[in-house]
């Protein structure tokens, strides 16, 4: 063969290469972390975010193919494909919350959800008055203070409905009283997330500051009712009925377009993703738009890894991105103390037992894939500097990980009685074949 057609296709082999080792990371990641008693999820970013390390210290070295940090010729087809990923992910996970939000048992789910969401937003400022304090260049960065405050107010207020879905269903927990008030409450917060960080990513660009965020809020918002309004007629929903390989194709052009709508009105594209999620009917497990919502979830569940990876390029890019120990320390010890402590208040305060409120408190804890959306929203809008952005993606892993052993000494505590545990286990493996598998 033509030597110079060989170096043609290298990049195109060496980009198979990248595609292969990130699916082998991903599972050898899940096996590993579940080996140990620990979510999938955990091990999978750990192991994809180590290979994106690799990739740039393969291509210093004078590796082939252009990869590299981020911009890189290489590493720019493996981001188109991992936000592709992003965006169809979400719309399964935003229609799961919607299906939900039905569910919502009252006053235990409005104390939980606020005591779980208010005590570490303010955490969260906490620890933005500590950086700002700090005046560190390598924490600060440029981002408006207002936007900053509010971002790291928002990373230590989130609970994952994904991955908290899986964490219920490998215990057969989804279908007991405390992983429905969990779950139900993760849903609420996360619904709220999503808002906040469009509007804290309005105020980073600078397109029109707040005012104009609200109006993109609102637009979009109504856009999504009108969307939900025309979804549920027969007119629409029938053919989606008999066509669901075009259904879902339509669904994920629309994903796509609403996700690009919204990053070039200076929001997050997540946002634009999440509101094609909610605008789908919850119509029951057999309906239409369930379906094409969950075959779009998983299709993209498949390609998340390659954001991940990108994610490990940027953070081992440059000198700026080594770890600030004090900042994960302080980022961690004020997360995980701030949401047992309003997680386990909350569900007090809503009539709950104190043997419940931990149970509650040690899932709530669990941050996730949904933090790592959220913390990748941040940083590439400006707020978050390669820095912080690290010690808090880091913080997201180690408060996951904390689920199992806290749920473990609050059992050892006070066990599950046995007829609970077998009624849970019967009703969860049949719940767990709706949940993404995290």
């Amino acid at each position: 063969m033509d030597p110079s057609r060989l170096t043609a296709l290298a990049p195109a082999l060496v980009l198979l290469l990248v595609l292969a080792a990130t699916a082998c990371c991903a599972l050898l990641g899940r096996r590993l972390a579940r080996g140990f008693g620990q979510p999938g999820i955990v091990g999978e970013i750990a192991c994809c975010l180590l290979l994106g390390a690799a990739l740039v210290a393969w291509a210093d070295r004078g590796g082939p193919g252009g990869l590299g940090g981020p911009g890189s010729a290489g590493v720019e087809p493996l981001a188109q494909a991992g936000h592709l990923g992003l965006a169809l992910f979400l719309v399964g996970a935003a229609h799961e919350i919607r299906s939900g939000v039905t569910r919502l048992p009252g006053r235990a789910v409005l104390w939980l959800s606020a005591g779980s969401a208010l005590l570490p937003m303010a955490a969260g400022a906490l620890l933005a008055v500590w950086v700002l304090r700090t005046e560190d260049p390598r924490l600060r960065g440029t981002a408006p203070t207002a936007a900053l405050v509010l971002m790291l107010a928002i990373s230590l207020a989130v609970t994952a409905v994904p991955v908290l879905a899986g964490i219920l269903a490998d215990r057969k927990m989804r279908h007991t009283e405390t992983g429905r008030l969990a779950l139900a409450s993760a849903v609420s917060i996360d619904a709220v997330t999503w808002v906040l960080l469009a509007v804290a990513v309005g105020l980073a660009t600078g397109n029109g500051g707040f005012p104009a965020a609200l109006a993109v809020l609102a637009a979009g918002v109504a856009a999504a009712a009108v969307l939900r309004r025309l979804a549920a007629t027969a007119a629409v929903a029938a053919p989606a009925a008999r066509h669901p390989r075009l259904a879902i194709v339509a669904v994920a052009a629309l994903a796509c377009a609403a996700a690009a709508g919204t990053r070039h009105f200076g929001l997050t594209d997540v946002f634009g993703a999440v509101l094609v999620g909610l605008a789908l009917p919850a119509d029951g497990e057999r309906g239409p738009w369930t379906a094409t919502a969950g075959a779009l979830g998983r299709a993209g569940r498949l390609l998340l890894p390659l954001l991940f990876v990108v994610t490990g390029t940027t953070l081992a890019s440059g000198p700026e991105a080594v770890l600030s120990w004090r900042a994960l320390l302080y980022a961690t010890t004020l997360a995980v103390a701030a949401k047992l402590t309003g997680s386990y208040l909350g569900a007090r305060l809503g009539g709950l037992t104190p043997t419940t409120g931990l149970r509650l408190a040690a899932l709530m804890n669990t941050r996730g894939l949904t933090e790592i959306v959220v913390l990748q929203a941040g940083y590439a809008a400006g707020i978050l500097t390669p820095a912080l952005h690290l010690a808090l993606v880091v913080m997201a892993l180690v408060t996951t990980a904390l689920c199992g052993p806290l749920l473990w000494a609050v059992d050892r505590r006070a066990p599950v009685p046995e007829g609970m545990r077998r009624t849970a286990g019967r009703r969860g493996r049949v719940g767990s074949k709706r949940s993404f598998q995290l």
